[in-house]
């Protein structure tokens, strides 16, 4: 059975999550879009170098903190419903969104490390690279979305309204991952119709999840006739 501390510190790694991932999304201000032109983007990368590298490492430290995060939700979800399989789904999809954010994260940090002194053609092929990362992450992260809610619905870990927050996020982080189609208007790669509308709705999502953890919010496991109290 997960031991109380255990789903506290992960509810903890959900809400860091949450902060370290508004942070680095916003910090750096709203970035230019890959349809501006390339003394823009060249210009806004070498002006937020500093705001741009420290948003990387938050994302990076993020994306540790999401499979934190999920590992201790899935494993609440196992503990109520063994003979499921979506525990692991969202378990699995959580490593992969999470490797995802750190490989991300590291290509913006190169991407803004030698703008200065490095040719521009290449610093907005390293730009568009991480523009169409940001938008498939969305299609990624649309499985362990999708798991958690229906976990929360079958297993009714925590009130039913978060089963379908779950799904609404995981709707909206697929439809947004179709931005890649998009070379130019709102619909753009890497804009923030496409992937800050889904980081939002997610990070709320998560902020609420791990608060209900953090709380101790989660109803009682049945053990045979007995209640094994969540300690």
């Amino acid at each position: 059975m997960t031991e109380r501390h255990e789903l506290r510190w992960g509810g903890f790694a959900g809400l860091a999550f949450v902060v370290l991932a508004l942070l680095g999304r916003f910090l750096p201000g709203n970035p230019p879009t890959v349809d501006d032109s390339r003394s823009t983007i060249a210009a806004w990368l070498s002006d937020n170098r500093g705001m741009i590298l420290t948003s990387a490492l938050m994302w990076a430290a993020a994306g540790g903190l999401v499979i934190w995060f999920a590992s201790a939700f899935a494993e609440a979800m196992r503990e109520r419903d063994e003979r499921s399989d979506v525990h692991l789904a969202l378990l699995a999809g959580s490593v992969l969104v999470g490797s995802a954010i750190f490989v991300n994260a590291t290509v913006t940090g190169a991407t803004a490390f030698a703008i200065d002194g490095r040719e521009v053609g290449l610093s907005m092929a390293m730009y568009e690279l991480s523009a169409v990362m940001t938008t498939m992450i969305g299609f990624a992260a649309a499985l362990p979305l999708a798991a958690a809610g229906l976990g929360v619905l079958r297993t009714h870990l925590m009130p039913n309204w978060l089963g379908y927050l779950a799904l609404l996020a995981a709707v909206v982080s697929f439809a947004g991952s179709f931005g890649v189609f998009a070379s130019d208007g709102a619909f753009v790669a890497g804009g923030f119709l496409m992937t800050g509308i889904p980081l939002l709705l997610s990070a709320v999502w998560i902020a609420c999840a791990g608060g209900y953890m953090v709380r101790e919010h989660l109803p009682e496991v049945t053990a045979g006739e007995g209640i094994v109290p969540q300690m």
